[in-house]
This record gives structure tokens, C-alpha cells and sequence, in this order.
């Protein structure tokens, strides 16, 4: 059953991170050319965020890209909070982030603001970014408020 699992997950994921798409062809830098899954280690903030609005697809049933392997330690950089700050309350569908070895298929979606809220939260926690096996954030207002907090006392002064 794992095997027809793994198989079907591997299948789809195949179809959905191809090339059919012409601007998933931008990111084949975030594969091994022998692979068919991405590397978190291989995309930067903005070419993750990027790669997950651009393959998203609105009548699409299944909304994900699938990854193998872990977030580098200290992923997110300085230079990436302005970023993401400027995105974290964004509600824009994205695709969802699958592991390759979930044997779970989400029909769910995320949000451009839930990843910036995900990593920014593991910057300010200086926390490694752990995703699981799936992964569809969505934006909250609790959440934002928090981080907007955090920007304007701690983040904004120490960069004076």
C-alpha cells in the first residue's frame, strides 16, 4: 500500500512540477537534474514564493509542490525580511508545500502571507524551517499583528 502510495504521490507530483508550465521551466535550478522534486536548499525566499504563485493553477484540484530534503539552517537572510514583511498579509492563492514521502494528496491551498508569516517567524525564533509533509499556511490577522510588532520595535531600530 506504501509503494502504491508513494507511487501515485510521485506520479502526480511528475505531472504538476513538469514542464508544462513555462514558468516552472525558471526554477529547474532548484532541481538536480535527475530529480523530480525541488530542494529548499537550491531556492532562495523569493524564488520559493515565486515558484509556488506561478505553478499555482485556480481550477485545479490538486495545488502543491512536492520537495525532497530539508530547509538549510538560517534560510531566511536579513535581506529577506523586508520582503516578506511586505508580503505577509497577502491572502493570494499559492500551491501548498508536499514532502515527497507523505503519503497524504491535500486538495488544499496556501497563501503567499502564511509562508512569509512561516519564515519569518522561524528568523525571528531563529528556529530551523520545518514544513512537515504538508503544509497549506494561510495568513492571520493575529499572526501579523504579532510580526508587525516585532518589525517595528526590534527589526526597524536595530537597523538604524
Amino acid at each position: 500500500m506504501i509503494c502504491i502510495t508513494f507511487c501515485f504521490t510521485l506520479f502526480l507530483s511528475c505531472g504538476l512540477n513538469s514542464s508544462k508550465s513555462k514558468k516552472c521551466n525558471d526554477f529547474e535550478s532548484g532541481k538536480n537534474k535527475s530529480e523530480s522534486f525541488y530542494r529548499p536548499e537550491n531556492l532562495t525566499v523569493r524564488s520559493f514564493i515565486q515558484l509556488m504563485t506561478d505553478n499555482f493553477i485556480d481550477n485545479r484540484k490538486l495545488n502543491f509542490v512536492t520537495f525532497i530534503g530539508e530547509f538549510p539552517q538560517n534560510w531566511v537572510k536579513s535581506e529577506d525580511i523586508t520582503y516578506l514583511h511586505s508580503i505577509m498579509s497577502s491572502k493570494k492563492k499559492c500551491c501548498g508545500y508536499m514532502k515527497v514521502y507523505s503519503s497524504y494528496i491535500s486538495t488544499e491551498y496556501g497563501e503567499v502571507g502564511g509562508f512569509a508569516i512561516l519564515f519569518l517567524n522561524s528568523y525571528i525564533n531563529e528556529t530551523t524551517i520545518n514544513l512537515g509533509l504538508n503544509c497549506n499556511p494561510k495568513s492571520d490577522k493575529k499572526s501579523v499583528e504579532k510580526i508587525e510588532d516585532w518589525y517595528q520595535t526590534k527589526y526597524k531600530n536595530n537597523r538604524k
